[in-house]
């Protein structure tokens, strides 16, 4: 039984579901009842009904008319959708900070990023490897001064994180993405921002496939 504290109940609950799901500890598929979840948490049904809401918010379960909750199952088709769309949304961020006069912000993040994925890929450090990798995608994001931007890729990389968790794992993926990210970069530092959303958007496009290779094994 996990312990929570009363005043957060709803978003420890929150937290621990979602990194369950994006994990793959809760499988794609699988029924959320209020029950089960109140057996393991402990609490009352409020609390883990915020909760549920929340992640439906994030289009990480779905609810279903007379059969409940279930953890989302992506189809080819919303792989897809959800790999182009991040890929454009990163393009975008790019392009707006760099325009906004983040550049020099955004960059140094990025240095230590690389630095610092480079360093756990080289160690075999996958969990902060991974860290390292989601937060690269965010950087622009922070310096790109569009609210309603950043909300639309939150939302949508929670589902695409689902996936990328199952492959990420594999040092021959972390070999191949560090690599993209690091063209990325080179591309930035040289101020060439045009060529680096076009690669972003491919790099996106290369992840879908490993992705998609990875579902149907």
């Amino acid at each position: 039984m996990s312990h929570l504290v009363k005043s957060t109940l709803s978003s420890q609950i929150y937290d621990i579901l979602k990194e369950d799901i994006i994990q793959g500890t809760i499988k794609p598929g699988e029924k959320l009842t209020l029950k089960f979840l109140q057996e393991r948490f402990q609490v009352s049904s409020t609390p883990i009904r915020e909760a549920l809401t929340r992640l439906t918010e994030d289009s990480l379960v779905t609810y279903y008319s007379n059969v409940g909750i279930r953890v989302v199952e992506l189809t080819k088709g919303d792989l897809e959708e959800i790999y182009q769309f991040i890929g454009d949304l990163d393009s975008i961020a790019i392009r707006y900070a760099y325009d906004n006069g983040n550049y020099e912000a955004m960059l140094k993040d990025m240095t230590d990023n690389i630095t610092d994925s480079q360093k756990y890929l080289q160690i075999q450090d996958t969990k902060n490897w991974i860290l390292c990798s989601d937060s690269f995608h965010l950087i622009a994001y922070n310096y790109c001064g569009n609210k309603r931007l950043l909300t639309s890729a939150e939302k949508m990389r929670g589902q695409l994180t689902i996936m990328s968790a199952s492959y990420e794992q594999k040092l021959e993926y972390q070999e191949k993405i560090q690599k993209e990210h690091e063209e990325i970069y080179e591309l930035i530092e040289a101020h060439n921002i045009a060529e680096a959303q076009k690669k972003m958007k491919e790099h996106l496009n290369h992840s879908l496939s490993i992705a998609l290779e990875n579902r149907d094994a």
